[in-house]
């Protein structure tokens, strides 16, 4: 079984890049071939077609199930996962210090995550080359890069927040970054309370605790590309929910969040949200909505931001924090 000392485990500061300061939302340098890869992807993404994701994290339109991967680097077995979950997970977009269910405790405990996860360094390292490890008490951190598409000029830039204690979850937090720049990932699709990455359900069994992590930097790097055709085509590609489940609170989530053109956040496969909830949604009382809202989830909208203590990790001018400091479903003793 390889070991976390096969790779530089240190936990120093890392330089990434510079933070820009005033980002243009708008703002992508593509290739006319690679804008074509990004809505052809996209389109895929709107009809819940498979997607497949290449050893760097290139992310491309699916081939036939095969159990095992091709010459070229194709987790073709994994990536239905990331294709088909990709925001059923918007359910779970509360709180940092969400509940987890039941069913993934009962999977794993014990030092069965430890052993789970270390002994998975070397195939994860295989599939995204420029992975990093770093010891923590309460678990372990990955660091890793994704291509995302052919003729991106940047990269996306995962911190994963491994835990061993059984039942915490994973958390994570994606970064754009180039020679020049360092930009969150956020916050469409990102959770409240700390802007972690929400890529994924629980409930959709595209990725448990102790499971393929490559399947779950896969998963991220999906989400990702949802993130890179928002910002160049002005909407986020295929099926998205709401969140939580009384139904005043996903009214006012849609009418914040989702366009016309995209997918209904009810999580309709097929009907965009000018023509499913949209009319349904304005027969509330918008101010009354607002103020639900705002005792469910205080702080609302502004919460999703990633901790201090990572972006200062990202950006070079503090070591990495320990997982119990920025988890809150970890004990930090």
């Amino acid at each position: 079984m390889p070991h976390l000392d096969t790779y530089p485990i240190s936990a120093e500061c890392v330089r990434v890049t510079q933070t820009r300061t005033n980002p243009d939302p708008g703002e992508v340098s593509l290739g006319a071939d690679a804008r074509a890869v990004l809505r052809q992807v996209g389109t895929a993404l709107d009809a819940d077609r498979r997607l497949q994701v290449r050893n760097g994290g290139l992310v491309d339109i699916g081939k036939p199930a095969t159990p095992k991967e091709n010459g070229n680097g194709e987790r073709q077995g994994k990536t239905r996962s990331a294709a088909r979950s990709r925001q059923r997970s918007s359910r779970r977009e509360g709180p940092a210090g969400g509940s987890r269910p039941a069913s993934t405790v009962a999977r794993i405990c014990g030092g069965v995550l430890r052993a789970a996860y270390e002994g998975q360094v070397t195939n994860l390292k295989g599939a995204y080359p420029s992975l990093r490890v770093f010891p923590d008490d309460k678990g372990m951190w990955l660091l890793a890069e994704s291509s995302i598409i052919s003729g991106l000029t940047r990269r996306a830039t995962f911190l994963v927040a491994l835990p061993f204690q059984a039942g915490a979850g994973t958390k994570a937090w994606g970064f754009w970054t180039s020679a020049a720049e360092t930009k969150w990932i956020g916050p469409r699709h990102t959770n409240f309370g700390d802007g972690s990455i929400c890529a994924f359900s629980q409930q959709d069994q595209a990725w448990f605790e102790g499971g393929d992590l490559r399947t779950l930097v896969d998963l991220y790097s999906v989400w990702a590309l949802r993130h890179l055709h928002l910002e160049v085509f002005g909407r986020w590609p295929g099926k998205q929910y709401a969140l939580g489940d009384d139904p005043r609170v996903q009214a006012y989530y849609r009418l914040r969040q989702c366009h016309d053109d995209e997918r209904c956040g009810c999580g309709s496969v097929t009907k965009r949200y000018a023509d499913c909830h949209k009319p349904l949604d304005f027969e509330w009382n918008f101010v009354e909505l607002a103020t639900l809202f705002g005792r469910m989830y205080p702080g609302g909208f502004a919460t999703r931001r990633p901790p201090p203590p990572v972006v200062d990790f990202i950006e070079g001018r503090s070591a990495l924090p320990s997982i119990a400091t920025v988890h809150p479903q970890v004990a930090p003793r």
